[in-house]
């Protein structure tokens, strides 16, 4: 049984970062960056499985000890493959994505990546942090987004595949006009 949920998933032995399965993870989160970065959506999602959960909960400010600071009936995106999908195919197929009429020029950087096994053989969960900055039309100034990312991988045939990605923003309001890129 695949374990979408990544908070579900039981870290089990952590992989070290001197195990050659550690540096075949980072290899397959920098490349699925650069074709973000390349605005190569639909090479990206040839990343996905077909039971993709892709969700950014909203952060809410509280006060000490009362609960999570993520809200888990909202989201500022909650995407299975379909729904990315089509919008991926609407912003590379179409000419109505406003949001990304000119393209963003976008850079992720991917670190403190940390990575578990879990209780279903070839599937790992991918701790890491992630920095977005988006220029967009000619301003001089970057649009940032940063957040913690847990991941649930499947290993294939030919490397890994994407199951489940949660982002946890720092911020409880997001300083940028719309969120039509993918973290």
């Amino acid at each position: 049984m695949t374990i979408t949920d990544p908070q579900l998933a039981t870290r089990g032995r952590r992989v070290r970062a001197s195990d050659p399965l550690h540096g075949e993870i980072v290899e397959h989160l920098e490349d699925e960056v650069q074709l973000l970065d390349d605005n190569d959506i639909m090479g990206w999602i040839q990343l996905l499985t077909e039971d993709i959960v892709y969700r950014a909960p909203v952060r809410v400010t509280r006060g000490p000890g009362d609960r999570s600071p993520f809200e888990t009936e909202m989201a500022h995106f909650d995407e299975t493959a379909m729904t990315l999908f089509l919008k991926a195919m609407r912003m590379t197929q179409t000419s109505s994505a406003w949001a990304e009429n000119p393209v963003s020029r976008t850079r992720r950087i991917v670190s403190n990546v940390r990575v578990f096994e879990t209780d279903v053989a070839l599937e790992y969960r991918v701790e890491s942090s992630i920095l977005l900055l988006r220029s967009r039309y000619d301003e001089p100034t970057y649009d940032l987004l940063s957040g913690r990312r847990i991941d649930l991988l499947h290993r294939v045939d030919d490397g890994f595949k994407l199951a489940s990605r949660t982002i946890y923003f720092d911020q409880a309001t997001l300083g940028m006009q719309n969120l039509a890129v993918y973290l």
